[in-house]
């Protein structure tokens, strides 16, 4: 059976939310800049059963970064976006920003998905499951107290 080819449709709320998060805890997030970061989902298939992760971060590398005006690509499958609230899409945001270096010359890298990167966000929110758990905070309207790396 042939392969689905993926089609995808940008998610301009991804940009939006990022925005906000920067601008409420720069201290955190200083450095990345969100004009360089492109969200899309792909909107005709579900993420694959057994895929636990729900996002991609994929830098642009070079000599491609000379005619692209996006320096990394975030995927997402359109119902793991859709499905979300608020509260969810932005810890859902702000997981993806700490894997965007924060140095402008480490363009065409990512920080690796491990507990070194995104260790913040375990230990800010007690839990590897933030993104599943009901109890989780709105970071936007409350102030969270981000763990120190």
């Amino acid at each position: 059976m042939a392969k689905v080819k993926p089609e995808y449709e940008v998610v301009n709320e991804f940009s939006l939310l990022a925005n906000k998060i920067i601008d409420k805890y720069p201290d955190v997030f200083y450095g990345i800049m969100v004009d360089k970061i492109r969200c899309v989902k792909i909107i005709n298939k579900e993420r694959p059963e057994g895929k636990n992760k729900l996002w991609e971060l994929l830098a642009v590398k070079m000599p491609i970064r000379l005619d692209c005006p996006y320096a990394w690509y975030i995927s997402i499958h359109a119902n793991d976006w859709n499905e979300r609230d608020e509260k969810h899409k932005l810890l859902l945001v702000a997981e993806i920003l700490h894997g965007v270096p924060k140095n402008e010359d480490e363009e065409g890298k990512v920080n690796p998905f491990d507990i070194k990167g995104f260790g913040r966000m375990f230990r800010t929110f007690n839990s590897i499951d933030y993104l599943e758990a009901s109890s989780v905070p709105h970071i936007l309207e409350d102030d969270i107290n981000w763990s120190k790396i």
